[in-house]
């Protein structure tokens, strides 16, 4: 998947500003000493775009105490360093347990505060999501109970950072905005927060994001959620069956077209060796792409659509493979370059998959594999037995096979 690299400035003016009113109610004000004419200096060299000079002096009047230098120090250091190492940063400082902890939560620190404390935050959380939401229809909110019929699909968003959970905020009222995926079928539950360092998610640019699969199966057997959303660390965004990992950054496009391979779709542009070898099959039915011209009948009757519905056009999706793809669309889609349109083909096709969200794989299914590999047979089971309650027929398939067999004998 390809790595979202512009960031909005405005609105990270904007969460810098959010962070500050939401974070920092319990800071003191520096007083004035070397430490605050520190601290104005700094500012004077960030206001002239002198972030190289800014930063040494943030960090000299924090080492200080002062609050306000450790919130800039983490607002210019936080999307380049990792949260172990600003963690252990922020216990160098002489603070006060209460001026530590908003810094605590904003780097999703949850581990380190006290059971209140974690709660206040995240109340404080669920209140901004509802205050600044309150201007939209909100579906969003309309759509949190099991039993409405418009919800044929939920996803659990999880989150860590304070950062995480602005931009959730903006994705969902983006989303809500959005003329084409707000006709989905397809419905959020309230966001979870894991401790940042439980979740362990990577931070290099270059590479894509890994987090640690631990705490998001705990959190599948508690919850029985069926898709992932996980909204955290930075690098690379990926979708891997049932679990839809995005850097904390993530924009509306970027979610939009790592959403559409939970669907099935595949990129249309070129895959890697390794990837394209497994995808590149003919015969292989995917919602936008044939790997022959030959599939034709078969890609029509799957999705129930006539000749005319489409328009088979080369892509490079099989460029490291001697198979020639073909996308079902003329014009370049969201698959190729995340920023463009979807095309309503497929909304339509992703429309059509919501009326059956039982063949769509379940991430405890997922997990279940994992359990597998590590030789957890009982973990196995509970998990597959939550991917057969969710109706997804291979699972139910694993279950009666283990039964007939006993469980080693038929996951081998």
């Amino acid at each position: 998947m390809r790595i979202s690299r512009s960031v909005n400035s405005k609105q990270s003016r904007l969460a810098g500003f959010f962070l500050l009113a939401l974070l920092l109610t319990a800071c003191t004000e520096p007083q004035q000493t070397a430490a605050s004419s520190t601290f104005s200096q700094a500012q004077q060299a960030e206001q002239q775009g002198l972030i190289s000079q800014a930063l040494p002096l943030y960090q000299q009047a924090a080492a200080t105490g002062d609050t306000k230098a450790v919130a800039a120090v983490l607002r210019l250091r936080q999307s380049i360093t990792s949260v172990a190492e600003l963690s252990h940063w922020l216990q160098s400082l002489p603070l006060m347990e209460t001026e530590r902890q908003p810094f605590l939560a904003q780097l999703g620190l949850w581990q380190q505060l006290p059971a209140s404390e974690v709660l206040r935050y995240q109340q404080q959380w669920q209140k901004a999501f509802s205050k600044m939401t309150a201007p939209i229809k909100n579906k969003l909110q309309q759509r949190t109970t099991a039993d409405e019929p418009h919800c044929a699909l939920h996803l659990q968003p999880v989150l860590s950072t304070a950062q995480s959970a602005l931009q959730w905020l903006q994705l969902s009222k983006q989303w809500q905005q959005d003329p084409q995926l707000s006709t989905l079928a397809l419905c959020f539950k309230a966001p979870v927060f894991i401790d940042s360092q439980q979740l362990a998610c990577s931070e290099l640019r270059s590479e894509r994001i890994q987090c640690d699969a631990a705490p998001l199966k705990e959190l599948v057997l508690q919850s029985g959620a069926t898709q992932l959303l996980v909204l955290a660390g930075q690098g690379g965004a990926s979708y891997n069956n049932g679990w839809l990992q995005l850097p904390e950054t993530a924009s509306l496009p970027l979610f939009r077209h790592e959403l559409s391979h939970l669907f099935g779709f595949i990129d249309e542009y070129p895959l890697a060796g390794a990837i394209a070898a497994d995808e590149c099959v003919s015969g292989r039915i995917t919602p936008n792409v044939l790997f022959s011209k030959d599939d034709l009948p078969a890609y029509l009757a799957r999705w129930q659509l006539n000749a005319a519905d489409i328009q088979l056009t080369a892509v490079e999706s099989c460029k490291h493979t001697a198979q020639q793809a073909y996308r079902v669309v003329s014009a370049d889609s969201h698959l190729q370059h995340y920023e463009l349109p979807v095309p309503d083909l497929y909304l339509k096709l992703m429309q059509q998959q919501l009326q059956q969200p039982e063949q769509l794989m379940p991430v405890a299914y997922y997990f279940a594999y994992l359990a597998r590999q590590q030789q957890d047979w009982a973990g196995w089971q509970q998990l597959m037995q939550l991917a057969a309650r969710a109706g997804y027929p291979p699972a139910k398939q694993a279950l009666a096979e283990a039964a007939g067999n006993g469980v080693r004998q038929s996951v081998r």
